[in-house]
């Protein structure tokens, strides 16, 4: 079987470069035999991308994809590329990026936020989540708990499904404030920190954390799951899409076409109704005037 190919953008001034920080996550591409490419001067162009099977975007900043990349990056997943998004705390407002631009193609958006939580392990408040619960999908199936550091929330519009949820107690988002310059407590509720979605033949996988792909016991890919929960989700990038989730996917696509189209009947019927009524109302016009 041939190597699956992973590419890992470093155009633009992505954290996640596989340097000494992130040996132990290179060993683990190694030890999945995957053949590991690097971006560091070339525009993500549709050519570009040609024979990468996964392609990484692990946390840029201070750096802008331009439209035509956003594009290309796009319709490489559309036609059966797997794409990995990586953001942190703050997201594209303190990474100064606009990662957004690309995420929300596939129903993600990457939160400028701080999750925070209390529970036993910390009598204070910290930025590291320790979670236990997970849904049910092949990329966290067997996990027991995996530790998340600095992590942002994603938004999930439809087409996006949770991978990883906070729980619903104890867990609150904070907001940077430029003024003061500090984080001001924002929303007490469940937040996900992970996220995928099938988008035409091809597959997405989000997170709001870097940390997690470092070499660190506490909060990085050596501890507790977070080994086997990036794992899971490489593996399940490489896998080719099953035919029913592209369906799906069609079938989604084509309702949203037709709720699209619904609109546009209903926005032209109010015009040709308004028309109709001025139309009236000027013949009424010009006779008052003929009668004067």
């Amino acid at each position: 079987m041939q190597r699956k190919t992973i590419l890992f953008d470093l155009n633009h001034n992505e954290m996640l470069t596989l340097g000494d920080e992130f040996s132990d996550f290179l060993k683990l591409l190694q030890n999945l035999n995957l053949k590991i490419k690097k971006n560091e001067s070339k525009d993500l162009t549709k050519k570009f991308l040609e024979d990468v099977d996964v392609l990484v975007l692990g946390n840029p900043i201070d750096d802008y994809f331009s439209n035509i990349e956003i594009k290309d990056v796009v319709n490489f997943v559309r036609v059966g590329g797997n794409l990995m998004l990586v953001s942190e705390y703050g997201a594209d407002f303190l990474q100064k990026t606009n990662l957004n631009n690309l995420a929300s193609n596939f129903g993600i958006i990457f939160e400028k936020n701080l999750i925070k939580e209390q529970n036993s392990h910390n009598k204070n408040c910290s930025s590291i989540l320790h979670i236990q619960e997970f849904p049910s999908h092949d990329i966290v199936n067997g996990l027991r708990e995996v530790r998340i550091g600095g992590a942002c929330s994603l938004f999930l519009k439809i087409g996006a499904k949770p991978l990883i949820q906070t729980s619903k107690s104890n867990i609150w988002s904070e907001i940077y404030n430029n003024n003061s310059e500090e984080w001001i407590k924002d929303k007490e509720q469940q937040h996900t920190i992970a996220a995928y979605s099938n988008f035409g033949q091809g597959k997405v996988v989000a997170l709001g954390d870097i940390d997690i792909f470092c070499s660190d016991d506490n909060i990085g890919i050596n501890s507790l799951d977070n080994h086997k929960f990036l794992q899971n989700a490489i593996i399940w990038l490489t896998e080719p899409v099953k035919r029913p989730d592209v369906m799906s996917f069609i079938l989604d696509q084509m309702g949203e076409l037709q709720s699209g189209v619904k609109e546009i009947q209903n926005t032209t019927n109010n015009i040709i109704e308004t028309m109709s009524i001025l139309e009236k109302r000027i013949s009424y016009l010009e006779e008052k005037t003929k009668d004067v």
